[in-house]
């Protein structure tokens, strides 16, 4: 009996000591100190990444450190592998940077807040960016049909005048001159976006440059808090979104004060007046398609300037694959845009080298989940790095070559079906402007690549600046010169 008492008495000891060692040697994430909502959660296999670096700023300095979001993605997972995570304040993260990862993601629809609040200044936070569970699936079902086929077919007559107004204003400029190219891309994307919004009203062109010039200035001041979550913005910054604000509410003003004739083209502000529940979601609604519509567009094309002109080889291919389908002087239809399978190869090399759109991102609200060998727990956010896996040699050989090629259907068929997706994918949550955004950069390259040769001045390598999306790091300046019709 004794012998057992001292056995029991041994064992109490030594599972003791066994415990404090734990608690000493294990990471503070597995400790009883760890409330549920700071810990790191459970996992088939630990997830690596990093601990926090501040108790209520995480590794925000960190992301400042490393330029912004993007690249401290860049960092994490050349560090961590395809499976990482860190702290956003507060908030635990993991980071998936691999297809087959995001495969695992597929059905998730939910958005964390945290990631995108940087934007609530610019766009409130009423619209659908911030709309989770049934609420923002019942807005997904309804926006999305203003942007079916036929809706984007109707649109495109509108952006083909657009179009030519800009190849009209483009003849007027001297032989030699420099032009900054994206001038002519942002009144462009103005416009197109503009109109598909607001209708005719939108069509006079100060109205347009006063929205697009306290919008980019708005959108500069956020791209340096999306690099540095913790700067507070300028009052430069409050008077342009000020400005901005009262813009747009002039317009959602004008056409409740105009609503629409039986016979008149509708557009998409007048779904919005009619489901949107008060003027603050309306506004919320309209603010934020403007600016994902713009600003995303705008940078491709840029950068698919950039791209052509750096390979002239390029531009011509372009330019002989624009006259095998519509000819010289042929009027554009929306039917015949699939044809251009050339332009559209390079347009998704266009976003996928410059790296167009960075990440998404997703909440596990509802459940734990197996991702890979890994358990996310209900609760962590998930960002899907899209940028990383852009740049993953593995996937994409020699990822910084421009290469249309790689989109030939042989090639697509070799790699994973999510290794390109810019416009998301989990949830059935894709940006649902994708097909407005491939519309408008395919009318305005064949309207102007047919008309006109395009040449970059200097044979400069051009950076990334990353931002809300990844523009250029200096202008791009183009001299055009007119083709023999």
């Amino acid at each position: 009996m004794a012998n057992a008492t001292v056995f029991v008495a041994a064992a109490v000891v030594a599972i003791s000591i066994l415990y404090i060692c734990l608690k000493l040697l294990l990471p503070a994430r597995y400790s009883k100190e760890s409330t549920t909502k700071d810990r790191h959660p459970n996992t088939l296999k630990m997830i690596p990444g990093m601990e926090k670096r501040h108790p209520e700023e995480g590794n925000l300095q960190d992301i400042t450190d490393a330029g912004g979001l993007p690249q401290f993605l860049f960092k994490l997972h050349e560090k961590y592998g395809h499976v990482a995570s860190f702290w956003y304040g507060k908030h635990y993260y993991v980071s998936l940077a691999s297809p087959e990862a995001w495969k695992d993601h597929l059905k998730v629809f939910d958005r964390p807040g945290d990631l995108f609040e940087f934007g609530r200044a610019l766009i409130g936070d009423k619209c659908v960016l911030y709309a989770n569970g049934e609420d923002g699936k019942r807005r997904r079902k309804l926006y999305d049909v203003s942007f079916r086929k036929e809706a984007v077919a109707n649109y495109c007559k509108h952006y083909q005048k657009i179009a030519d107004g800009i190849a009209q204003k483009l003849s007027s400029v001297p032989t030699g001159e420099h032009i900054a190219i994206k001038e002519y891309m942002s009144l462009f994307v103005s416009r197109a976006v503009g109109r598909a919004i607001f209708g005719d009203y939108f069509d006079d062109e100060k109205r347009v440059i006063a929205l697009q010039k306290h919008h980019e200035t708005t959108m500069d001041a956020l791209s340096l808090k999306f690099a540095n979550p913790c700067l507070e913005t300028d009052e430069k910054f409050n008077v342009a979104i000020n400005v901005w604000h009262d813009l747009l509410r002039g317009l959602i003003k004008h056409r409740r004060d105009h609503p629409k004739d039986k016979d008149e083209e509708g557009n998409f502000l007048d779904i919005l007046m009619e489901f949107c529940e008060n003027e603050e979601h309306l506004f919320s609604e309209v603010a934020l398609f403007y600016v994902s519509g713009y600003y995303t567009t705008t940078s491709m094309l840029v950068w698919a300037f950039y791209y052509m002109t750096r390979d002239m080889k390029i531009q011509e291919k372009l330019y002989e694959e624009i006259i095998s389908v519509f000819g010289k002087s042929t009027d554009m239809k929306y039917e015949n845009l699939a044809e251009l399978q050339y332009m559209k190869r390079v347009l998704d090399e266009t976003i996928r080298c410059s790296v167009l759109p960075t990440f998404a991102a997703r909440m596990n609200y509802e459940k734990d989940m197996k991702v890979c060998d890994y358990s996310i727990e209900k609760g962590a956010g998930v960002v899907h790095a899209l940028g990383v896996v852009f740049m993953d040699k593995k996937i994409w050989p020699n990822p910084e070559r421009f290469d249309p090629d790689r989109f030939l259907p042989d090639q697509v068929a070799k790699r994973h079906k999510l290794a390109f997706s810019p416009f998301g994918f989990a949830g059935k949550r894709m940006c649902p402007g994708y097909r407005l955004s491939y519309a408008e950069g395919i009318v305005l390259l064949t309207t102007l690549c047919r008309k006109f040769k395009f040449h970059l001045q200097g044979n400069r390598n051009i950076q990334r600046k990353y931002g809300v999306n990844t523009m250029p790091s200096e202008e791009v300046w183009l001299t055009i010169e007119e083709r023999q019709q």
